[in-house]
Formats: C-alpha cells, structure tokens, sequence
C-alpha cells in the first residue's frame, strides 16, 4: 500500500542521509617519549575508539613526530627527547603506513604509549611484543623500520602532516578546531563535531564514557 511504501522510502533517506555524514576528522600530533601524548593516548584516545560506534564517525590521523626537528639536506631528524624517540617514532610510523586503518593501528600504539620509557629505548622487543598484542605482523613492520629509504619517507610525511604552528604535544585538531587537552573529554569533542555537520549516532547519545583521569 501507499503508506508502506511512503514509510520504507522514508526509512531509506533517513538511513542515507546519516552514512552520507563524514566522519569527523581527528589529527593527532604526538612524539613517543612524550609523557602527556602516553597519558593522551592510553586514557583517553584509544579508549575513545573502543566505544562503540565511535570508530564509525571519527577518522584519525596518527602523527608520530611531535617537536622534532627535519632537515632535508643531511637527511637528518632531530627528536625532541633524543635518538631514542626518533627510533620509536619510526616503529609507529611504519606500523600506521603498512595498517592504515585506525582499528588496527591504535591498538599497537596504545600499547607503546602505556610500555615504560626504558623499555622503548632503541629495543625491538617493545615493538614486537605490542604488534604481536595488536595482532599485526611484526617482519614487515621491522622491515620497514630497518629500511632508510622507506623510514626517511615517512619521517618526512610525519614532518608535513605536523602543523608547523604546533606549540605542544600532543597536538589535537578537531575537524580544523584545536582541542583543549584540559577538557578530558575527546569523546564529546568528537561527538560535538559531528552532530554540528548533521550527523546523528548512537555513540552520542549518552555521557562521555571515558571518565577524567
């Protein structure tokens, strides 16, 4: 009858006007021997991406480089916190380049964020272990990390995908809007962003579920 079909077409463009919402774009600026991108990363990024339907509306790009320092002629990088943290960021960037969706790549880095200092100090094992949790192939990722070429390139890209008006890390931009880190609430954020394009989810339909911490 009329009305079934009235309310079925109905359903159909509510249904396609929410999945023709984009995701909300969510740039993260950290370097790995940084204690405030750990606590970011550990408390309140990854956990984010565990509720349910979040991975859904946000997109985020995962930037492993923070404050160093580029220079393009002596294909050199200068971390903020040492050679150490160069050699760490490298293990990230090549996990992300070779598993670029987010579900697979945050677990590995979360589980970098919440490994002690000491152990991320120029030690494969730390990186092996986390890609084994994350259930990522750690052979490519080594290989990658060990190629100068591959891991120069990707420092590089690191380097330009860093807004060069950064003053801190981490550095979180919100579909173009700086996030305030003291607002411990990135799901909100998140969720704020993408009910202001017209998005509707189930995701933002009650309180922040990462606590403050």
């Amino acid at each position: 009858s009329y009305p079934m079909k009235f309310s079925a077409l109905f359903a159909v463009a509510t249904a396609s006007s929410v999945l023709a919402t984009d995701p909300v774009e969510v740039l993260v600026c950290v370097e790995a021997l940084c204690s405030a991108c750990e606590t970011f990363v550990t408390d309140y990024l990854v956990p984010t991406s565990q509720i349910e339907g979040m991975n859904d509306i946000m997109d985020v790009t995962f930037v492993p480089y923070g404050n160093a320092k580029i220079d393009m002629d002596s294909k050199t990088v200068t971390c903020q916190h040492g050679d150490t943290e160069c050699f760490a960021n490298s293990y990230e960037q090549c996990a992300i380049d070779i598993y670029p969706d987010q579900t697979d790549f945050l677990p590995f880095v979360g589980c970098v964020a919440e490994t002690p200092t000491q152990f991320k100090m120029s030690q494969d094992q730390t990186f092996e272990d986390c890609a084994n949790k994350a259930g990522l192939d750690f052979t490519v990722i080594k290989d990658c990390h060990d190629d100068a070429d591959r891991a120069w390139d990707l420092q590089v890209a690191a380097s330009q995908k860093t807004p060069a008006d950064h003053q801190y890390t981490p550095w979180i931009v919100i579909d173009g809007e700086l996030y305030d880190n003291s607002s411990h609430d990135l799901q909100g954020a998140v969720c704020d962003a993408y009910i202001k394009k017209g998005g509707k989810s189930d995701a933002c339909n009650n309180e922040s579920e990462v606590a403050l911490k």
